[in-house]
């Protein structure tokens, strides 16, 4: 497993994507969503600008049409994020460290998946480097959908 200070990541620090406009998380409103549409909600703490693994994952994964298809229908996928390059606005940078306090986040990146209620059910911190792969990373979201059920 590879976490932030993952510096031998190679990764195109040039392309990163970090959206200043974001505005925060309404985590109940994002749990009754996944409920609702029957998605595995799945939270990602990450820094888009500082984190290589994380810069990796957006780069190599979260972009790519095979995770975006994925996604749009079986996913509730909500990204938060901690740049240090960039300014959030003041109350999503509130809201994500709020968040990353009730989950004692401690590494980035941070994948959590919640159940209907809520409730924690899988966690991991840091990346495996061959997860950094669409098909890969879609069968861990698989196995840990099972989890789920």
């Amino acid at each position: 497993m590879v976490g932030c200070g993952g510096d031998d990541v190679a990764v195109d620090r040039t392309k990163t994507v970090t959206d200043t406009n974001a505005p925060p998380v309404d985590l109940s409103r994002e749990i009754a969503k996944a409920k609702s549409e029957n998605k595995l909600l799945l939270m990602e703490f990450s820094s888009s600008d500082s984190c290589p693994p994380c810069v990796l994952m957006q780069q190599k994964v979260f972009s790519t049409p095979q995770f975006l298809a994925y996604a749009k229908t079986n996913l509730n996928f909500v990204r938060l994020d901690f740049p240090l390059k960039s300014d959030l606005r003041p109350d999503t940078t509130a809201t994500n460290a709020l968040l990353a306090r009730q989950f004692d986040v401690n590494g980035f990146p941070t994948f959590i998946a919640l159940d209907s209620s809520g409730k924690v059910f899988w966690e991991q911190e840091g990346v495996d480097l061959s997860q950094a792969d669409p098909a890969n990373f879609i069968n861990l979201l698989q196995q840990v959908r099972q989890k789920e059920k």
